[in-house]
């Protein structure tokens, strides 16, 4: 109640101000922009935290501006969960970094960890995995003993307290109950707690090797028997869309997804973009020089000291470093497996490039030559970024789509309110948000029983006999399903990623069979009933019994 007041009273205010909000759409869209500018702020404080010099963070955000198209979607698409999301991570990166590198930390510090991370986790089912590699990341600098047992304790309780919160927000959400997250930080407490017997192996990286082995083995372990425990199926597309990237493996679930480009490995094409804009050349070189800086820890030979010995680094300020480069690792592999995960590494090698000029300053700059440095690097940089900035700046875009508004209007006007429609993942969203009324299946496709009614509702764009396509539709309580021209020859970019091919796989029984989708361009064949259709959608009545709509 609290929170639908605040956010009434926001809408209220806003209105008077700028009469334009009243709409509930522009209202949407200008807080998700809104929201979206703590992004860029982010990024930039967290650079000048972690470089140690407002330059730092000068350099970390004109990167990330000069690669803006390759960092965010919120441009073109802002009505996604990630766009909610995003914005808070580098936030609670802010403050899990300095928590890392402070000897010691207030409560207040603490709270805003848990609320970070909370805020974080709520919106965007893939938060949890960003979370997993960031305690992995965290484990890697506590093996290196960088940090305290006691502060690597109190990190993971944090976490924990955050994920608890979260399940009981998401009313008991199963696939963040049987994720690796809470399996990888039950494990991680494990290793802490019995940190301090480490000592009876001398060799650190053996040590290493031992603690990481029992996360992973404890990790994959408990997250089996909780999953065999609760008889949950949430996240089996995930585990299959990450075996389908190193086998022949497929079923139609996984390439709903890798028939996607956003879902392809990383094209070398980023890799370019990157590169002439030095994004990528100073982040390699930082992670080396951080690297050699680790293998020197680990046999001894890494000086540290206080801040105030230019030669020597702080224990804090390597343990930031390593945090941040195992975090820099993490999201090349995410982004390297699936291309729309980029949205992460981008911003995250921006903010490791804006710790290039410190990295060498520490190797004895004076601060004049720092500052050539600085400048010279953002010259460089602005060669082509300054172009891409332009480039995105002078973008002017507009989303229309009549044939849709005409179909919500239809639908609004002429059916019943308890009707219910089945159809394509994205056109039922914009239904029920549109029109109100009930839904079959809409993208919450994580949900397995929700991926069970998309995959029984997508049999339209296969071959199955018309009476079995009107039973499965009816036994699901459809009393109208939509059918869209266009996705009857969808996802030809790819070979076998088409609707009537990915079918052929799945019901090879009726592979001579005619594509239902495309008979219904010719004639709706009974019993079925057309009642609406325009150049884009169909709309056939499914439910028996006489009919209460219009036709058009």
């Amino acid at each position: 109640m609290v929170w639908e007041t605040t956010c009434t009273s926001m809408y209220c205010v806003l209105f008077s101000v700028y009469p334009g909000m009243g709409d509930h759409m522009y209202f949407y869209v200008h807080m998700i922009f809104g929201l979206n500018g703590l992004l860029a702020s982010g990024i930039a404080l967290l650079g000048t935290f972690v470089s140690g010099s407002v330059w730092g963070g000068v350099l970390s955000v004109t990167t990330f501006f000069y690669n803006h198209g390759q960092s965010t979607r919120v441009m073109w698409t802002p009505p996604l969960r990630e766009s909610f999301a995003m914005p808070l991570l580098f936030l609670q990166t802010l403050i899990l970094s300095f928590i890392i590198r402070k000897r010691s930390c207030s409560l207040v510090v603490w709270t805003s960890l848990v609320l970070a991370t909370v805020a974080f986790l709520l919106p965007w089912q893939f938060s949890q995995f960003t979370l997993l590699t960031q305690v992995l990341s965290v484990l890697v600098v506590h093996c290196l003993r960088l940090i305290s047992s006691q502060k690597f304790l109190r990190i993971l309780l944090a976490y924990t307290l955050a994920f608890a919160v979260n399940v009981v927000l998401q009313f008991g959400n199963n696939m963040l109950l049987t994720s690796f997250l809470p399996s990888c930080l039950l494990s991680c407490l494990i290793v802490g707690l019995l940190s301090s017997t480490s000592h009876l192996l001398k060799f650190r990286p053996l040590i290493m090797v031992v603690e990481v082995s029992v996360v992973i083995v404890g990790s994959v372990l408990m997250k089996m028997g909780v999953a065999a425990i609760l008889g949950a199926k949430e996240d089996e597309h995930i585990i299959s869309i990450l075996l389908s990237k190193f086998t022949s493996y497929h079923d139609f679930h996984t390439q709903l997804y890798t028939c996607a480009a956003e879902f392809d490995f990383l094209p070398l094409s980023y890799v370019l973009d990157l590169t002439w804009t030095l994004l990528l050349p100073m982040s390699v070189v930082s992670m080396a020089i951080i690297t050699v800086r680790v293998v020197k820890h680990i046999f001894g030979k890494e000086e540290t000291g206080h801040s105030d010995d230019v030669m020597a680094t702080p224990p804090g300020d390597l343990a930031v470093q390593v945090y941040h480069l195992m975090q820099t690792v993490a999201y090349v592999v995410m982004a390297t497996l699936i291309m729309r995960l980029k949205l992460f590494l981008s911003p995250q090698l921006a903010v490791v490039a804006g710790l290039l000029p410190s990295l060498l300053r520490a190797s004895g700059l004076s601060r004049s030559q720092y500052k050539w440095m600085v400048a010279g690097l953002l010259v460089c940089s602005s060669l082509k970024g300054w172009h891409n900035f332009h480039l995105q700046h002078s973008v002017i875009g507009e989303y229309n789509n009549p044939e849709g508004e005409q179909l919500a209007l239809w639908i609004r006007d002429h059916t019943p309110e308890t009707a219910v429609f089945a159809g394509t993942m994205p056109t039922m969203a914009t239904v029920l948000l549109t029109t109100g009324r009930p839904i079959v299946n809409h993208p919450h496709y994580e949900t397995a029983s929700l991926r069970n009614r998309t995959y029984h509702v997508y049999s339209i764009f296969g071959r199955k006999p018309v009476k079995e396509i009107h039973s499965i539709l009816h036994g699901m309580g459809a009393d109208y399903v939509i059918s869209e021209d266009g996705w009857c020859h969808k996802h030809r970019s790819k070979p076998g990623c088409s609707f009537s091919e990915m079918w052929d796989e799945e019901d090879p029984v009726n592979k001579e069979r005619p594509v239902f989708c495309a008979v219904l361009q010719t004639h709706t064949p009974s019993p079925f009933q057309l009642v609406y259709h325009n150049p884009v959608y169909r709309v056939l009545r499914v439910a028996n019994g006489n009919d209460k709509s219009d036709s058009h």
